[in-house]
């Protein structure tokens, strides 16, 4: 009888952990934007996060539109070896994304930079439109430095 109580709560067990790690465990989601308080009157703006390749297949970012802004240009921050000058670089569409690759928006390396903000209200949204025909829209969150 002692067995079949020790094999019942080590079944049940299981099961409460297995229940836990699915309805609990959540993944992260693949694209991951936020920014820092923009002032109104400021009519650019940059936005950070992570790009990780959503798809198993290569693709390409072939334009990235936002809710709030005119324009939306990828931008590397890099230095100038003969200068010793740090500058912004605009990186043309489309952007490659091999198989798995995580593109990393960080301020000094590549970032998203807003142009032209329109008049809006709510939710700050880029939406990225694949070369496979997809497309995905995520909110950008707005955090403190």
């Amino acid at each position: 009888m002692l067995r079949k109580i020790n094999i019942t709560n080590s079944g049940i067990l299981l099961l409460i952990q297995a229940n836990l790690f699915l309805f609990c465990h959540k993944p992260a989601e693949p694209i991951q934007f936020w920014m820092t308080h923009t002032p109104e009157v400021a009519k650019t703006a940059a936005v950070y996060g992570e790009i990780q390749n959503p798809y198993e297949t290569d693709v390409e970012i072939r334009a990235v539109v936002s809710n709030g802004y005119q324009t939306v240009d990828f931008h590397e921050t890099i230095l100038d070896e003969n200068t010793g000058i740090v500058r912004m670089r605009k990186l043309n569409y489309p952007i490659k994304l091999m198989v798995k690759e995580t593109i990393h928006l960080e301020r000094s390396g590549k970032h998203l930079m807003l142009y032209d903000k329109l008049n809006r209200s709510g939710n700050l949204k880029l939406e990225i439109e694949f070369s496979n025909g997809e497309k995905k829209i995520v909110v950008v969150e707005e955090r403190s430095l």
